[in-house]
C-alpha cells in the first residue's frame, strides 16, 4: 500500500516554507506591506472620525451617507496583507 508522505516528511527533515516566513520576503516587499498597513490605519482613523462626527471631514459634495464605513472597510482591507504574513511568520519554525 502506497503512502502520500515522503521520506523527508517521515524523518522530520521538512524545510520551512518561504511563504510562511516574513523575513524571507525582500526588503522592498516588506516595506510596501508596512506602507500599506500605515495607509490602512490612517484610512481607518479618518473613516472612524467621519462616521462618528456629525459634520465630517469632507466638503458636502464628497460627504456621501456611508463614507466613514467605506473608508473603514478600505482600511481593513489594506491592513490584511501585513497581518496575514505576520500571522504566518509567527507559526513558522523557531530554531533557525
Amino acid at each position: 500500500m502506497a503512502t502520500l508522505s515522503t521520506i523527508s516528511h517521515i524523518t522530520c527533515d521538512v524545510k520551512a516554507s518561504p511563504v510562511a516566513d516574513i523575513s524571507a520576503h525582500p526588503k522592498r516587499v516588506l516595506g510596501s506591506m508596512i506602507a500599506l498597513d500605515l495607509l490602512g490605519v490612517a484610512l481607518m482613523l479618518i473613516g472612524l472620525r467621519q462616521q462618528l462626527h456629525p459634520q465630517g471631514l469632507f466638503p458636502e459634495s464628497l460627504n456621501v451617507p456611508y463614507a466613514g464605513v467605506m473608508m473603514l472597510t478600505a482600511g481593513v482591507v489594506l491592513t490584511l496583507p501585513f497581518f496575514i504574513s505576520s500571522i504566518k511568520a509567527s507559526f513558522g519554525p523557531f530554531n533557525k
